[in-house]
């Protein structure tokens, strides 16, 4: 597996700390937040929301670090880290679910333009998922 992260972001830590956790080998492919190289056409065409973290796993890509830890419990089997059993990993699903939402309530109420961005980017990606 491959991280393409900045580790001074938030999320980006927060899938480093998580990969780390459940024991996943990985390699690390710094980017620069800063330097905007999460907006590079090879960066976005591996996550067309242009954020980090992404993971490469061969052919495979993901991006969402709540996604990519996941991803990394599931490859290695750490059922410690991601429960097995239905009713612990609904639990788990929900706190993960839930400081997302919490974060991104904060980010749209804090700033309006970053959620306009996003929404917009959303749509566009269902729109080439749909018509391709």
């Amino acid at each position: 597996m491959e991280l393409l992260l900045d580790p001074r972001t938030i999320n980006s830590r927060k899938a480093l700390a998580g990969c780390k956790l459940v024991g996943a080998e990985y390699t690390l492919n710094r980017l620069d937040y800063f330097q905007a190289e999460q907006t590079s056409a090879e960066f976005v065409a591996i996550n067309p929301m242009a954020a980090m973290p992404a993971l490469k796993d061969g052919d495979f890509t993901l991006w969402e670090s709540n996604a990519i830890l996941q991803y990394a419990a599931e490859k290695v089997g750490n059922t410690i880290a991601y429960p097995t059993d239905l009713q612990t990993r609904a639990d788990v699903n929900r706190v993960v679910g839930f400081r997302h939402a919490i974060s991104m309530l904060l980010r749209t109420a804090l700033n309006p333009c970053w959620a306009a961005r996003l929404i917009s980017r959303y749509w566009m990606q269902r729109s080439l998922i749909f018509t391709n």
